[in-house]
């Protein structure tokens, strides 16, 4: 699971520099090539961490040229599964990008796998605004979340604090 934890801390540091680059127009080439470098991390374009690689810059009031650095990602839960098709899987439980207020909930679940010899996204689940339950957000469309394969271990890193249906996901033995 150290590989896994180290991968993800690793995007979460990209997506830090690409957030903080995303706030200043005279950074909107240096945002691109996080974004560029973040995607190379996804099996396809519908997985993403909501940096997306920009056409042009947006106008001029999108920016927030005094925004605080971003906040990471808070992770949660790993949960490691064998899958027929890929093998060794990931269900990665983590906080919204640039968390603020001190939210902790769970907010996305990236699933990781390697392909050739490197760890890739190859789909992303987030809550359903509209009932308590996961949705697909990206990726693998064959791969369900409560149907991963046989579950192997789970490691819990940190308890989210926000609300019931995240406690609910992190105590689940999923």
């Amino acid at each position: 699971m150290e590989k896994i934890k180290e991968f993800l801390s690793f995007l979460f540091e990209r997506e830090q520099v690409a957030i903080d680059y995303g706030n200043r127009k005279d950074d909107f080439e240096k945002y691109n090539v996080i974004a560029k470098e973040i995607k190379s991390y996804m099996s396809d374009i519908t997985v993403g961490f909501g940096v997306p690689v920009l056409e042009k810059p947006a106008p001029d009031f999108f920016y927030d040229e005094g925004a605080p650095y971003p906040t990471p990602r808070h992770l949660y839960k790993i949960s490691h599964y064998q899958n027929k098709d890929y093998g060794d899987l990931w269900a990665c439980y983590v906080s919204i990008a640039n968390p603020y207020n001190n939210i902790t909930g769970i907010d996305d679940c990236f699933i990781v796998t390697e392909i050739n010899g490197e760890l890739k996204i190859v789909a992303k689940f987030g809550p359903d605004i509209d009932q308590p339950k996961w949705k697909f957000y990206g990726g693998d469309r064959e791969l369900k979340i409560n149907k991963l394969g046989k579950l192997l271990s789970i490691e819990r890193i940190m308890e989210p604090i926000d609300d019931a249906w995240s406690m609910e996901q992190y105590n689940k033995e999923i």
